[in-house]
C-alpha cells in the first residue's frame, strides 16, 4: 500500500476546539450566516427544482429587456483614449473648426514582371505603372451606385463626380486643363468672409494626386513622351529642376506634389537627380458627409460606403486575383479596410461554436455517473451549457443598460464558457459527495451549504476585479469589465437555482432508472441505488448510515463526535465510489490524490523543491517582466491572411521615415495685435526633432510675411491695414490653397477664430519613440502659449494619431493601479470569508506569483503591453483566484495534521479544480488558430493562467499550507440541520433486522488510503 502523508506535522485541530480570535469568531458569523442561508436555499431549490427552473427562466427574460438600450461603439478614440484628457479635448476642438473634409483612398502602385524589382533599376517609375495608374483612374472614375443617403431620402445615382472631395483651382490652370468632373463656379464669384475672389475666381475639381499629375492626368499627353523615347524618370527629373525650391505644382489642382510622399524608396545618382522608386502613390478623396447613426454606434456616410465598397470589389483586394499586366497595386479604402479589419473578429465567430462544443462534450464526460445509460448526463451538460448561455443574456441585458457593447467584448463567451463552468462543477461534485440515502431536498442543502460559500469566494473576487477594472480611463475596458462583472454574477447566481434544480431533476430520472436525454425510456441500470433516496426518505423506519458511519433515521445523521464529523469529510468522497464514477473514474483520482499525490508533494524533499522551483521561477519572469514593451499597432487588427498587411508593409517599409501629419494650432486671436504668434509656433515646430525636416513645416502665414510684408510694414502697418493685406493676400487665386489653414471670426477685424500650421513627424517604430514625439512637440508648442501669456489651450499641438498614442501614455499607470487594486480585493475578500490573516496572505502570494509568471512569459511570447493586454491580464487575477482559494477554503474546514488536511483539502476539491482548468483549457484552445489580435492574445493569457494558477492552486500553495498553514475553523451547523440530526436518534432504538434492511453508507468505501486516512484523522 502507498506511504501514508507524513504524520510530522502537529495535529492541530482534534477533539479540543481551538481558540477563536476575533477574526476568528467573524469568521464564523459570515461562514456561518452564508452555509445557513445556502443551505435554505438548498432546501428551497431541492424541494421544488421545477418552479426554481420557472422563476430563473423568467429572471432572465425580463434582464434580456434592457437589450432594448443595446448600442455598439466602434471609434478608437471613445475606446481607448480616456475622456477627459486634454488631447481628446483639443482634438475634438480641432474637429470643430477644421471639420474632417474628406475620405483619402490610397492606391501603391509596385513594378510588376519579369526583370523588375521594387529595390533596383527604375522601379515603379516606368511606363507600364503609369498606364496602370491610368486604367485604375479610368475604373475609379466609372464606378457608380444607387443609393440612399439617409434613411427617409430618396435613392440616388451616385459616382465619382458628385461624391468626390472637391478643392479650389485657379482659373488660369483650369482653363488649360479642366477634368470632366470640373463646375466653374455658379452665380459670379464666391464671397469670402475676407473679400471676393476678384475676376480670376477659382473653380472647383475633384481632388487627385499621384504620379499621373506630371501630366495633368491627361493619359494622350504620356503616350506621347513615351512615344518620343522620354522615360518616366526624364519626365520626372525635368519636372524637378523647373520647380520652385524642389516643390512641383499639379497642373489639375494647383497643389504640392509632395515628393516624400508621393514616390516611396526613392533612389538617387550623381547631381541627385532620381534613378528609380520602388513605389508610386496615386490617391484621391471623397468629400465626407458622415452623420451619426446610433444604431451603429458611429458616424456612417452610406453612398461613399456602397460606392468604395463596389471600387474595392471591382479592383479586387488580393492582388493575386487583379487582372492588370503592369504594375501590383495594394490600396487602401477606407470602407474596405474597416470591413477588412473587422472581419478579423467576425470571421472567427465560429470559434464560439466550437468552444461551447468542446465545453458540452467536457462537461458530459465529467458529469456522467458512470457509463450506463442511466448514469450518463448529457442532458445535465446541456443544462450546463444553457445556464452559461442565460448567464450571457443576463450580461447582454443589464450590460446594455450600463455601458456600449465594443469589440473587446467578443471574449464574453470564452470566459463564461471557461469560468462560469468551475461554479458548475463545485455544485455537482458537492450534490454527489452527499449521503445519497437521503431526501434530494436535504442532500441539495449540504450540497449548497458546503459549494455555495466556495463559489461566493471565487465569484466575489472575480466581481470586484471587474468592479476595479471598470473605473479606468480607458472607455472600452470600462465598458467590457461592467459587462464581463455581470456575466460572472449571472452564473452565479444561475449555478445555484437553475443548475442546481436541474441536478436535482437529474437525480430524479437516475433514480427512476431512465435514460438519459430520452427520460421516457426506462432502463435497468445494475448499479442504481436500492430503494433510492426517495424510498429512504418516504419509510420513517428506514435506517441509513450517516456522516462517519454513525445511524441515520430518514437521511439525517446522529451527533458525532468532533472525529467522527472529521472523518465523515474523508469519506464523503468514499461513500458515492458506485454510483459516482463508476467505470469512469473520478472517485479513482480522489484515490490517486490520497495515495499517490498528496504523498508525492508532502514529503520533506519534495517540500524544498516546490517551494525552491516555484519561487525561483518567479524571479526569473519578474526579471524578465521589467522588458515588456509596450506597443499598440494597427496591424494587429488585420487578419493575418489579408492583402492589406502587406500594404501596411509597403507602406512602413518605404513610407515610413515620413512619419505621420500633424498641425499646431493658435485659436481666438486678433491677427493685428500677435503678429509674432504663428511665427513662435512653426519656429518651435521646427526646432522639435521629431519633425521631419525634409517634408519641412507647412505655414500660410510665413509665405504671407515674406512675399507681402517688408520687416518695416511688419511691425508699422495699424492692425486695419494687416488685416486687409491678410485678407487680399489669402483671396488671391494662387493662395487658395492656404483657405482650409484659417478660420476667420471676424474678418474684418481681422478676429482668427484658428489658424494651423503644418507640418510631419519623422518614422517612429516603438512606444517609447511615440510618446516623446507627442509629449515633447506638445510642450514646446505649449511654451508658446505661456510665454505670451495666452489662455490655457489656445496654443497647442494635435494629429490624429494622438488617440492611439494617449493610450501608450496611461497603461502602465492603468495596468499597475487596476491589477492592484484586483490583487488588495483578492486579498480583502479571501480574508473575509477564509478569515484568517494567513491563509489570506497565502492565497494572495499564488495570485501575485502567477500574474508574475504570467507577464514575464508574455514578453517572451510577443504580448506587449497595451489596453487589451491589460483587459485579459486583469481577468487572470479572477481565473487564478479560483484554483487557490477552493483548495484553501477547504483546507480551512478540515481537521487533523497540516499534511492530512491538505491532503483531505486536495481529495475534496482537486477534482473540481482540475475540472474547472480543464474546461477553461478546453475554451480557448481554439482560438489558437485564430487570426485576431484579441482573441490571440486572450488565448495566450488564459492559457498561460490556466497553467500556472492550476500549478499553484494544486502544487504550490498545499505545500506552502502544510508548511505554515494556520489552525482549522470549527464547523457550522445550520440550525436545521441540527434539529434534523437530533430526531434522527430517535432511530436508535429500532431493531436489528431494521437497522440489516439498509447498506451502511460506508460499506463501499475503497480499502486503500482514503480509508486509512479517515481512521487516522478520527483517533
Amino acid at each position: 500500500m502507498p506511504a501514508a502523508p507524513a504524520a510530522d506535522s502537529k495535529p492541530q485541530s482534534g477533539t479540543d476546539a481551538p481558540k477563536r480570535g476575533c477574526l476568528s469568531r467573524a469568521s464564523r458569523c459570515v461562514d456561518g450566516t452564508m452555509q445557513s442561508g445556502f443551505y435554505h436555499l438548498g432546501l428551497l431549490v431541492g424541494g421544488n427544482p421545477w418552479l426554481t427552473i420557472l422563476f430563473s427562466v423568467l429572471f432572465i427574460g425580463v434582464c434580456l429587456a434592457g437589450v432594448t438600450q443595446y448600442n455598439v461603439e466602434n471609434e478608437g478614440e471613445k475606446l481607448w483614449v480616456p475622456p477627459n484628457s486634454i488631447g481628446l479635448k483639443q482634438l475634438r476642438s480641432v474637429r470643430d473648426l477644421f471639420p474632417a473634409s474628406a475620405r483619402t483612398s490610397s492606391f501603391y502602385f509596385l513594378p510588376k514582371g519579369a526583370g523588375t524589382s521594387p529595390d533596383s533599376g527604375v522601379g515603379a517609375l516606368n511606363w507600364e505603372v503609369v498606364e496602370t495608374m491610368f486604367e485604375v483612374e479610368e475604373i475609379v472614375r466609372s464606378i457608380s451606385v444607387e443609393e440612399k443617403y439617409k434613411p427617409e431620402d430618396a435613392s440616388q445615382t451616385w459616382n465619382f463626380a458628385n461624391l468626390c472631395q472637391k478643392v479650389d483651382v485657379p482659373a488660369f490652370l483650369a482653363s488649360a486643363q479642366r477634368p470632366p468632373e470640373t463646375n466653374q463656379a455658379s452665380a459670379g464669384p464666391p464671397s469670402t468672409p475676407g473679400g471676393s475672389f476678384g475676376p480670376s475666381a477659382p473653380v472647383s475639381t475633384c481632388y487627385v494626386t499621384g504620379l499621373t499629375d506630371l501630366w495633368a492626368g491627361n493619359k494622350t499627353l504620356a503616350m506621347l513622351d513615351r512615344a518620343s523615347g522620354r522615360t518616366v524618370v526624364d519626365v520626372l527629373n525635368t519636372a524637378l529642376r523647373t520647380s520652385t525650391n524642389g516643390t512641383i505644382l499639379s497642373p489639375r489642382t494647383g497643389r504640392p506634389i509632395i515628393f516624400n510622399t508621393t514616390f516611396g524608396g526613392v533612389r538617387f545618382g550623381s547631381g541627385g537627380n532620381v534613378t528609380g522608386a520602388a513605389v508610386a502613390l496615386f490617391s484621391f478623396q471623397l468629400e465626407n458627409r458622415d452623420y451619426r447613426d446610433p444604431a451603429a454606434g458611429t458616424d456612417v456616410d452610406p453612398p461613399a460606403e456602397k460606392w468604395e465598397l463596389e471600387l474595392a470589389s471591382t479592383l479586387k483586394v488580393d492582388p493575386q486575383e487583379q487582372t492588370f499586366t503592369g504594375a501590383k497595386l495594394l490600396f487602401g479604402i477606407p470602407e474596405s479596410d474597416s470591413k477588412e479589419r473587422s472581419s478579423a473578429i467576425t470571421g472567427d465567430i465560429a470559434f464560439v461554436g466550437a468552444s461551447i462544443m468542446l465545453i458540452l462534450v467536457f462537461l458530459a464526460v465529467q458529469l456522467r455517473v458512470d457509463c450506463s445509460c442511466v448514469g450518463s448526463r448529457i442532458g445535465l451538460a446541456l443544462a450546463g451549457g444553457l445556464t452559461v448561455g442565460m448567464s450571457l443574456g443576463f450580461a447582454y441585458g443589464i450590460g446594455s443598460l450600463m455601458a456600449p457593447y465594443t469589440t473587446v467584448h467578443a471574449i464574453l463567451p470564452f470566459i463564461l464558457a471557461g469560468i462560469g463552468v468551475d461554479d458548475l462543477f463545485v455544485v455537482t461534485n458537492e450534490f454527489a459527495l452527499t449521503d445519497k440515502t437521503k431526501s434530494r431536498r436535504v442532500r441539495m442543502a449540504e450540497a449548497l451549504k458546503h459549494a455555495g460559500p466556495s463559489i461566493t469566494v471565487t465569484t466575489l473576487t472575480d466581481f470586484l476585479a471587474f468592479f476595479i477594472g471598470s473605473t479606468t480611463v480607458l472607455p472600452a475596458f470600462s465598458a467590457f469589465c461592467q459587462w464581463a462583472g455581470m456575466a460572472i454574477l449571472g452564473v452565479y447566481l444561475l449555478a445555484c437555482t437553475f443548475f442546481a434544480a436541474c441536478v436535482v431533476i437529474d437525480s430524479i430520472r437516475q433514480e427512476a432508472g431512465r435514460a438519459d436525454i430520452c427520460c421516457c425510456v426506462t432502463c435497468r441500470d445494475p448499479e442504481a441505488t436500492e430503494g433510492g433516496a426517495d424510498t429512504v426518505a418516504a419509510n420513517p423506519a428506514s435506517v441509513a448510515t450517516g456522516k462517519g458511519g454513525t445511524p441515520a433515521v430518514d437521511g439525517a445523521a446522529v451527533p458525532a463526535s468532533k472525529s467522527e464529523v472529521d472523518s465523515a469529510d474523508s469519506s464523503k468522497s468514499a461513500a458515492s465510489t458506485k454510483s459516482s464514477g463508476g467505470c469512469c473514474g473520478e472517485d479513482a483520482t480522489r484515490e490517486c490524490i490520497v495515495n499517490c499525490y498528496g504523498p508525492a508533494i508532502l514529503n520533506p524533499f519534495s517540500k524544498v523543491a516546490v517551494v525552491v522551483a516555484f519561487l525561483g521561477f518567479a524571479g526569473a519572469t519578474g526579471w524578465a517582466s521589467q522588458y515588456t514593451s509596450q506597443e499598440f499597432r494597427e496591424e494587429w487588427f488585420i487578419p493575418a491572411a489579408s492583402p492589406l498587411q502587406e500594404q501596411v508593409q509597403v507602406r512602413d517599409k518605404y513610407f515610413g521615415e515620413n512619419g505621420v501629419p500633424l498641425s499646431g494650432y493658435a485659436v481666438n486671436f486678433t491677427l493685428g495685435n500677435n503678429r509674432n504668434l504663428l511665427l513662435d509656433v512653426e519656429s518651435a515646430m521646427r526646432a522639435n526633432k521629431w519633425i521631419n525636416t525634409e517634408l519641412g513645416v507647412t505655414s500660410w502665414y510665413r509665405e504671407f510675411v515674406e512675399s507681402e510684408i517688408n520687416a518695416t510694414e511688419f511691425t508699422e502697418l495699424s492692425n486695419e491695414e494687416f488685416h486687409s493685406r491678410a485678407r487680399s493676400w489669402l483671396a488671391s487665386p494662387a493662395n487658395v490653397r492656404f483657405n482650409s489653414s484659417l478660420v476667420w471670426g471676424d474678418a474684418s477685424k481681422g478676429y482668427v477664430r484658428a489658424a494651423r500650421v503644418s507640418a510631419f513627424y519623422v518614422g517612429t517604430s516603438t512606444a517609447e519613440q511615440e510618446i516623446a514625439a507627442m509629449t515633447t512637440l506638445r510642450d514646446d508648442v505649449t511654451a508658446v502659449e505661456k510665454a505670451r501669456g495666452r489662455p490655457a489651450d489656445t496654443v497647442f499641438a494635435s494629429s490624429f494619431v494622438y488617440s492611439n498614442w494617449e493610450q501608450l501614455v496611461v497603461i502602465p499607470s492603468e495596468a499597475i493601479q487596476n491589477i492592484g487594486l484586483a490583487i488588495a480585493a483578492c486579498f480583502v475578500v479571501v480574508l473575509i470569508f477564509i478569515a484568517h490573516p494567513t491563509t489570506a496572505i497565502l492565497v494572495t502570494l499564488a495570485v501575485a506569483l502567477v500574474l508574475v509568471d504570467i507577464l514575464g512569459v508574455c514578453t517572451w511570447w510577443d504580448v506587449s503591453l497595451n489596453g487589451v493586454s491589460v483587459v485579459n491580464l486583469t481577468l487572470a487575477i479572477g481565473l487564478s483566484v479560483d484554483y487557490s482559494a477552493h483548495i484553501a477554503h477547504a483546507f480551512m474546514h478540515k481537521h487533523g495534521t497540516r499534511n492530512e488536511r491538505v491532503t483531505l483539502a486536495l481529495s475534496e476539491m482537486g477534482v473540481s479544480v482540475i475540472n474547472g482548468g480543464a474546461s477553461t483549457f478546453l475554451a480557448v484552445v481554439v482560438l489558437a488558430a485564430s487570426n485576431s489580435y484579441i482573441f490571440t492574445v486572450f488565448f495566450k493569457v488564459f492559457f498561460l493562467s490556466v497553467v500556472f494558477g492550476l500549478a499553484h492552486g494544486l502544487i504550490f500553495l498545499p505545500v506552502v499550507l502544510s508548511i505554515i498553514g494556520p489552525d482549522a475553523h470549527e464547523d457550522f451547523t445550520p440550525q436545521e440541520e441540527q434539529e434534523e440530526a437530533e430526531s434522527a436518534t430517535v432511530g436508535t432504538a429500532k431493531s436489528d433486522a431494521e437497522m440489516a434492511r439498509v447498506k451502511p453508507a460506508t460499506s463501499t468505501a475503497p480499502q486503500g488510503g482514503m480509508k486509512s486516512l479517515q481512521s487516522r484523522s478520527a483517533k
